[in-house]
């Protein structure tokens, strides 16, 4: 029953990191950004650079894990970059704390 219980609760956080990832995409287009999407994406990154530094390395981490067709468990359970080991826990923290608006 407690197997049964851990992969419920990895499949919920499974879909809640794709709800973030999809809301946050959401919410870019959304802001202040200009039309131009260079000056978007120079804005974004000045916003991580800047604002949220200690939250790219996570961040990135685990967008590499997920788009490198890594299974979702392995990278929600750990995601190697250079010997750091985000959890889901860190980009949940990262992704609210970091809500990227390019107006600056």
């Amino acid at each position: 029953m407690e197997g049964k219980t851990a992969k419920m609760q990895l499949k919920l956080e499974s879909f809640m990191l794709a709800v973030l990832l999809i809301s946050w995409l959401a919410i870019l287009p959304a802001s202040a950004c200009p039309n131009d999407s260079s000056d978007c994406k120079d804005c974004i990154l000045r916003r991580m650079k800047y604002d949220c530094p200690s939250c790219v390395t996570a961040l990135r981490c685990m967008a590499k894990c997920l788009w490198a067709g890594t299974s979702r468990t392995k990278c929600i359970k750990r995601c190697d970059c250079n010997d750091g080991y985000p959890k889901l826990s860190d980009c949940k923290k990262c992704m609210s704390k970091c809500r990227c608006s390019c107006a600056m």
